[in-house]
């Protein structure tokens, strides 16, 4: 079979397709790294994966290398991650290993923005695709929670655990494809680090700028007050200029292990009230800007 050309889409599918078929038992929890070396010796037995390691990384998250030879290549994870990030990113890595070695031949170096996709590098979007697509199908997702379904964080961390990857990921996941309007929030000490709206919200000008001047969290959401409550957990109703200037529900919980606090937001469907007649690529740009590390 000819490769060549590619896409992360298309390899994704077929790989996909390749799991369908064989239904392992663990068919949503495989051994990521035994299926990338697999794989790759099996497809491309002149350069394959050799390795699919845990090691210390100070200045990223995962990292796709050579051999000295250059025939050989090593998939490297930070050991630091929880289990289900370490497996995240070693299919992030694989996605490169697929569709852009050849292009980067010394390798590739990610970030934990690239590995989300939040970065708005082509190649990092493309291989968080890949990652997304063959760890948690859209299809199978979609059945766990439809596109025009609110969505909590009780549903999410099921769809984590079943797909054995992080509540980050599998809420990305979610906002990619959802129709609602809804955004997630991850914040620290008061201060928002990064921001991320599905396309619904997106097109009425929900989210935040964070890559210039530090942005609070609103002093009377739930985080702001640092609650984290069962009740905070399954979502408060704001009224208007609590976040923004409609109603707003908020979900927030506190992820101890990594110091973060995660809230979702979630908005009314009716948008009939907002402007949305700016340039879509706009909305685009202004959303990759406010992505910070």
């Amino acid at each position: 079979m000819n490769f060549e050309g590619w896409g992360s889409q298309r390899w994704a599918i077929h790989l996909t397709q390749l799991l369908n078929a064989a239904n392992p038992p663990d068919r949503y929890r495989f051994n990521i790294a035994a299926f990338a070396k697999e794989i790759s010796a099996s497809l491309f037995p002149g350069d394959p994966i050799a390795e699919v390691r845990s090691v210390d990384l100070e200045d990223c998250e995962g990292a796709l290398l050579p051999s000295d030879s250059g025939k050989r290549w090593g998939i490297y994870v930070n050991k630091k991650g929880s289990p289900r990030r370490r497996r995240f990113t070693a299919a992030h890595e694989l996605g490169h290993y697929l569709v852009h070695r050849q292009k980067y031949p010394d390798g590739l170096r990610c970030d934990e923005a690239a590995v989300d996709g939040r970065n708005g590098v082509e190649i990092e979007r493309e291989a968080n695709d890949f990652a997304s697509t063959l760890l948690m199908p859209l299809d199978d997702f979609r059945r766990r929670i439809p596109a025009k379904s609110e969505a909590d964080f009780d549903q999410l961390s099921e769809c984590a655990t079943h797909y054995d990857v992080s509540l980050v990921a599998a809420i990305l996941r979610w906002l990619r494809y959802t129709e609602r309007r809804a955004m997630i929030v991850v914040s620290r000490d008061g201060y928002i680090n990064w921001a991320w709206s599905s396309e619904t919200a997106l097109k009425t000008r929900r989210y935040f700028k964070t890559s210039g001047a530090p942005v609070e969290v609103p002093a009377r959401s739930l985080v702001g007050q640092s609650i984290f409550t069962e009740e905070a957990r399954e979502g408060v109703k704001h009224p208007d200029g609590v976040w923004f200037d409609e109603p707003t529900k908020e979900m927030t919980l506190r992820a101890e292990r990594y110091d973060l606090n995660y809230t979702l937001l979630q908005f009314a469907d009716t948008v009939s009230m907002f402007r949305h007649d700016e340039p879509r690529e706009l909305d685009t740009y202004d959303r990759f800007l406010g992505v910070r590390k």
